[in-house]
């Protein structure tokens, strides 16, 4: 379950018009966001988007071309002030875990509690281990230990200080499925314990959806759209965002009589002019099966279960367009069977 988290309240994090290159690469182009007390952001994207630059440049390991940093209202970077990474209130979890070899599970997570006695210490460290099913491991080295066990003494390591901002690079990555999903679980109930604010980058919409209290889509250094899983699916704000979060069906056409007319029907558009050549996008979930008639014919060609979906491709009856759709479970339909559709206009995006 996700955490309500308060937006009424002052950030823990403000980002403000970052930039960055790298020669004359733009890597970052005028990023802005607020992040709050108790909330997970997952910044989503394609690899070489900026995601990590966007990490390393929070953490203090680099330094933007312009723009602020604020942490609870404090500057922390600026053109003219750069707070170095060990001052900043910020913990990073590298893709890679970075352990240090040489030190115990224990000594690993003891490594940055500075300010406590011996006995706060062991205590807190012991605690933390427990929690997270490590206590037996408290003496061994990373290399004696699995995928899964080092990524969540990297997280353990990462939240004793008790950080403000919790930065997260695609921690989950080098895990198998199975493994990955139980991980992640697992460490979304220690993020929603805590009352760090998270950053965590992926490169996976369904692991965005599952652990973003927000999700920011990002695309050649920019930000294309910020908000909830409601937001980004129902209010996308172009075609972009629409591919990202399912596959799609698309077509060009020309708005006429507050219309756009497709395979698959006609759909409103009337906030747009007539005579607009426009791009129509229907999710492949948008689809229900009902039964045939003279106007609602589709003739199945492909059928592929995937274990718990069903995609099928069919055709129109009057013409060979291919249409793709998804629908839960297993389907009863078979290869040429004549089925009729119905959409949810939810689902129908126009740009």
């Amino acid at each position: 379950m996700k955490k309500i988290v308060n937006y009424l309240c002052e950030p823990r994090l403000r980002i403000n018009s970052i930039s960055w290159k790298i020669g004359n690469k733009k890597i970052l182009d005028d990023i802005s966001f607020s992040l709050f007390p108790g909330e997970v952001l997952c910044l989503l994207g394609d690899s070489g988007c900026g995601k990590t630059s966007l990490l390393r440049i929070i953490s203090g390991l680099d330094k933007q071309d312009s723009g602020e940093i604020h942490i609870n209202e404090e500057t922390i970077s600026s053109i003219n002030l750069n707070i170095p990474p060990e001052s900043r209130p910020v913990s990073l979890i590298f893709q890679d875990y970075a352990l240090f070899p040489h030190l115990t599970v224990y000594q690993n997570v003891a490594y940055g509690l500075k300010d406590l006695n011996k006995r706060q210490k062991k205590f807190k460290i012991n605690k933390i281990l427990s929690d997270l099913g490590l206590i037996q491991y408290s003496e061994k080295y990373p290399h004696e230990l699995s995928g899964g066990e080092q990524q969540r003494v990297a997280l353990a390591r990462a939240t004793a200080p008790e950080p403000i901002i919790l930065l997260m690079d695609e921690p989950f990555s080098g895990l198998d499925r199975s493994l990955r999903e139980y991980i992640r679980e697992e460490t979304i109930s220690v993020l929603r314990n805590s009352e760090s604010a998270v950053i965590l980058v992926t490169h996976d919409p369904e692991e965005a959806m599952l652990m973003g209290d927000r999700i920011a889509l990002m695309k050649d250094g920019k930000i294309i759209q910020i908000g909830s899983n409601d937001e980004l699916i129902f209010q996308p704000v172009n075609d972009y965002t629409v591919s990202t979060f399912s596959n799609v069906n698309t077509y060009n056409t020309r708005v006429q009589s507050n219309k756009v007319k497709t395979p698959l029907g006609e759909f409103e558009a009337s906030d747009i002019e007539d005579g607009n050549e426009v791009k129509v996008l229907i999710r492949d979930q948008a689809f229900d099966l009902t039964s045939p008639s003279k106007k609602n014919c589709y003739i199945v060609k492909q059928i592929d279960f995937t274990g718990e979906k069903t995609r099928i491709q069919l055709t129109p009856r009057d013409s060979g367009d291919i249409i793709k759709i998804t629908v839960s479970g297993v389907s009863s339909v078979k290869i040429n069977d004549n089925i009729g559709l119905t959409v949810d206009e939810r689902f129908v995006h126009i740009f």
